[in-house]
């Protein structure tokens, strides 16, 4: 038995995190808003790597080792088992632990999965995705899983 995996709805883009400007800053006061004293390595300033940048690189890592560790049939069906039986520990398991999944939901004949990864180290990057498989058996003779 094979399974069809659709995926669709990819979407990469930084976390993006609001400016709040101090009243005692003024207009000629620290034009990025933020307070120096407050201001830790974890945020990249004074950094000449981007953050976001690193965080994307990550992502593409971790998220291409995930995809490929779909190529084994029995990874797979374990996945499309998961989605369909909407079983949220599996669905994590086999994603890794920067990754959750947001809800589960039904499309047409799909059933799907939206995830949500955060990367870097100040979780700069954050990468929603949703995978739908067509609808099928929820039974436990999926595949010998």
């Amino acid at each position: 038995m094979s399974a069809k995996l659709k995926i669709k709805n990819v979407r990469m883009a930084p976390v993006k995190k609001a400016k709040t400007k101090s009243r005692s800053q003024g207009r000629s006061g620290n034009r990025s808003g933020l307070n120096p004293a407050r201001v830790s390595d974890c945020c990249g300033h004074g950094q000449r790597q981007d953050n976001a940048v690193l965080g994307i690189q990550e992502a593409g890592r971790e998220l291409g080792e995930f995809f490929g560790s779909l190529e084994d049939p029995d990874t797979a069906a374990r996945l499309v088992r998961a989605i369909r039986c909407k079983q949220k520990r599996v669905v994590e398991d086999l994603l890794g632990p920067d990754c959750q999944v947001v809800c589960f939901f039904n499309q047409g004949r799909y059933s799907c999965v939206r995830i949500t990864c955060v990367f870097g180290t100040c979780c700069d990057v954050r990468i929603t995705f949703d995978i739908c498989v067509s609808g099928g058996s929820c039974g436990i003779n999926f595949r010998g899983i």
